[in-house]
């Protein structure tokens, strides 16, 4: 329930403005859980001081705003505080018994977004504010040329794609390491497809490739590798140049549509980080926009980290660039062999951030709870298994790797 919740993210108050969601009540009883804990049998050290080290610049913007009434920046340092609870629970449980439920979990709340896309296409925008599963405040309608865009649970086509693209992620973890059915895998890629077409996004589709390539580089060994190699050669391609990808071609060769997005983006970009230079600490929210409006025409940069920059500083947004970093390049360094004997715990979190650090290229999408609980979770996990990771790669049998699992501490 709590990956489900997770990725659907609904609002508690429906037909109402800025309504709470799922996660923000849910980081509230999390919180009275993870206090609990501490007061009873205790936390793992690193991963929660490493939360509580990630959420304290946003908080202090947080307490600031409250005195400049800026809303936005407190609604979102909340969020990261929030976060804590989040990203130590999903820590706990992507280490337990229950991580498969929570992937699948994760997995069937992006099927259920696919859903409310194809839903809004055909037209039922507006049922769904009247039952509250979309509020107003979030519903936009947005056209490409005169192709639709469903705006999806999240305010924003791109943002609902990005949503729903972690499904590519979580399928190829349960295909690699839970030795889960090809279907699987297929069926991820084809909700994502489905996702990015109904939403007319490619950030989305060339992240998930991203992704794939980088799951079939670290199991390139593998049989499973082999397999679903051939499936994208002969199935994926033939299909993708018979029916052209999503949006049809012209989105995705015409310059008419390229030019104009592809240069507003690098300005938008720049300016971000032109801003960023002149105020490292950072400007909030609001200010943020509006300096980003007066030097770029865009209150946006079109970039998680560098809209990170803007609002909460140059140094908090270089250390959330690391630490995505972090778990991916941990993966591809260390060999297959000792990827195999020392089934590390953070595969599904490596996995996940690859896919992070691809969509955050491409839109802010660190102002959504779902995209902020993430951070947190691929956080604890990036330092709570440094060591053991190190110590896998020189270990010669799986025995002596799994002495220093977190199983054990847990």
């Amino acid at each position: 329930m709590l990956g489900f919740g997770l990725v659907l993210n609904l609002p508690i108050i429906g037909g109402t403005e800025q309504s709470p969601r799922i996660t923000d009540v849910a980081g509230v009883v999390l919180g009275l859980w993870l206090l609990l804990r501490i007061y009873g049998v205790g936390v793992h050290a690193k991963p929660f001081f490493a939360l509580l080290s990630l959420s304290f610049i946003p908080l202090l913007w947080g307490l600031n705003a409250i005195f400049d009434g800026d809303i936005s920046t407190v609604v979102l340092g909340l969020r990261w505080v929030l976060a804590i609870p989040w990203g130590y629970a999903l820590f706990l449980i992507s280490r337990s018994p229950q991580q498969t439920a929570l992937i699948w979990g994760l997995w069937w709340g992006c099927t259920a977004n696919v859903v409310v896309l194809a839903l809004q296409a055909l037209g039922l925008g507006q049922p769904l504010m009247d039952i509250g599963l979309v509020v107003p405040d979030t519903f936009n309608e947005v056209y490409v040329g005169d192709q639709y865009r469903a705006p999806g649970l999240h305010g924003h086509p791109n943002a609902s794609a990005a949503v729903v693209s972690l499904i590519v992620p979580l399928s190829l973890y349960l295909h690699f390491v839970r030795r889960a059915r090809i279907w699987v895998v297929i069926l991820g890629l084809g909700t994502m497809l489905a996702a990015t077409e109904l939403t007319v996004t490619r950030s989305a589709l060339l992240v998930g490739l991203l992704t794939a390539g980088a799951a079939l580089i670290v199991h390139r060994n593998s049989k499973r590798s082999l397999r679903l190699a051939l499936i994208f050669l002969y199935i994926g391609l033939p299909l993708i140049v018979w029916f052209g990808p999503p949006g049809g071609w012209e989105r995705w060769m015409d310059p008419e549509y390229l030019q104009p997005n592809f240069g507003g983006r690098i300005d938008t970009a720049t300016g971000a980080l032109e801003i960023s230079l002149e105020h490292p600490v950072g400007l909030g929210v609001e200010e943020g926009r509006e300096e980003l409006e007066q030097t770029t025409v865009s209150d946006t940069a079109h970039n998680a980290y560098l809209q990170t920059a803007v609002q909460h500083g140059l140094p908090f947004a270089v250390v959330l660039l690391l630490i995505t970093l972090a778990l991916p390049l941990r993966m591809l360094v260390l060999p297959p062999r000792a990827l195999t004997a020392a089934k590390p715990e953070w595969m599904l979190e490596a996995m996940l951030a690859i896919q992070l650090f691809g969509l955050f290229w491409f839109e802010e999408h660190l102002n959504s709870a779902v995209f902020v609980v993430l951070m947190a979770w691929i956080s604890a996990s990036a330092v709570a298994r440094a060591s053991p990771a190190l110590k896998a790669q020189s270990t010669k049998y799986a025995t002596s790797v799994s002495r220093h699992s977190y199983h054990r501490a847990s």
